[in-house]
């Protein structure tokens, strides 16, 4: 008992009294007056929560509104491409029957000299439908490069009605001649195809060949005599275009025609260059002294032949 009557008795603190402000309120008759929290009506106090949370979602609101119409105006350039799309699809579709049915009106034929458009539609035998979405270009190309003077050649298709054939030429060497016919030889010593005289090419004609130097011209020895000297002949033009022909019947024998001339040259085998030299400066003497001279002979080192 004792020691409960030593023991303070303990009091709760008193909490500080909160000050209550008054607050304005605006009566329906327009009036505002000062009244206490406590004395606002319940009705009241429950319109201007009502009112703030109003406030927040209509907030909330634009921003979503904002957020949309951002989102709309990045789709617009992705819908208009769609748009664009679709109606060139459309318009694709509706026209495809009028562009790839098309018959083939229009053909042209670029890069031939040798050959005419005859020789290369004679070659490729377009089918008589003619209708252009059904030909190949790469089966029409392979075709005409079975002609023996076709290096290459490519085929384009350009719709609705046109075919054009690109076509490159083995580039003629020389004129052969063979048992009187003419023929077109390229650089490998190929035959290209017979030409007439008037269409010589490389003058001056080489002659003098046998059957079998025809059958197998890369190994000819007699063309390889011609070709020497004919390549010794670049750098004198005025001189080439004088000859009416080269003669390699002997190979190791090169005789030469000029034209309107009886006399014929013999340049032997070899040293074609300085002959041709020595040639142009005796032959002005010559003419002067044997007007109708048979032969030249320039085989020789140290001495030369004429024959009246």
């Amino acid at each position: 008992m004792q020691d409960l009557k030593k023991r303070p008795t303990r009091r709760n603190p008193q909490k500080p009294s909160r000050k209550i402000t008054p607050v304005t309120i605006k009566k329906s008759d327009g009036r505002r007056i000062m009244v206490m929290p406590e004395q606002i009506p319940t009705r009241m106090k429950r319109q201007k929560k009502t009112t703030s949370v109003n406030s927040v979602s209509f907030s909330g609101s634009l921003k979503f509104l904002g957020a949309l119409s951002l989102t709309m105006l990045k789709m617009i350039p992705s819908l208009v491409l769609l748009l664009a799309v679709s109606w060139l699809a459309w318009g694709t579709f509706q026209m495809a029957p009028n562009l790839f049915q098309q018959q083939l009106q229009q053909l042209s034929v670029e890069g031939i000299h040798l050959l005419s458009e005859d020789d290369i539609l004679g070659a490729v035998k377009l089918p008589s439908s003619n209708n252009l979405s059904t030909l190949d270009p790469y089966e029409l190309a392979e075709k005409a490069n079975m002609n023996t003077i076709v290096k290459t050649s490519h085929v384009r298709r350009y719709f609705p009605d046109q075919l054009h054939f690109f076509i490159e030429e083995f580039r003629p060497k020389a004129t052969i001649e063979h048992r009187g016919n003419l023929f077109l030889i390229d650089e490998n010593r190929n035959l290209l195809m017979e030409v007439k005289s008037d269409g010589i090419i490389n003058p001056p004609v080489l002659r003098g060949f046998d059957r079998q130097d025809i059958t197998d011209l890369t190994d000819s020895f007699r063309l390889g005599q011609a070709l020497r000297f004919q390549n010794s002949l670049r750098l004198n033009e005025a001189f080439r275009r004088k000859i009416q022909y080269i003669d390699v019947e002997e190979p190791l024998n090169v005789k030469v025609k000029l034209f309107g001339e009886p006399t014929i040259i013999y340049f032997g085998s070899n040293f074609f260059v300085e002959r041709v030299e020595i040639f142009e400066k005796v032959y002005g003497p010559i003419q002067e002294k044997h007007k109708l001279t048979q032969r030249i002979d320039l085989r020789y080192h140290n001495k030369l032949i004429v024959t009246p």
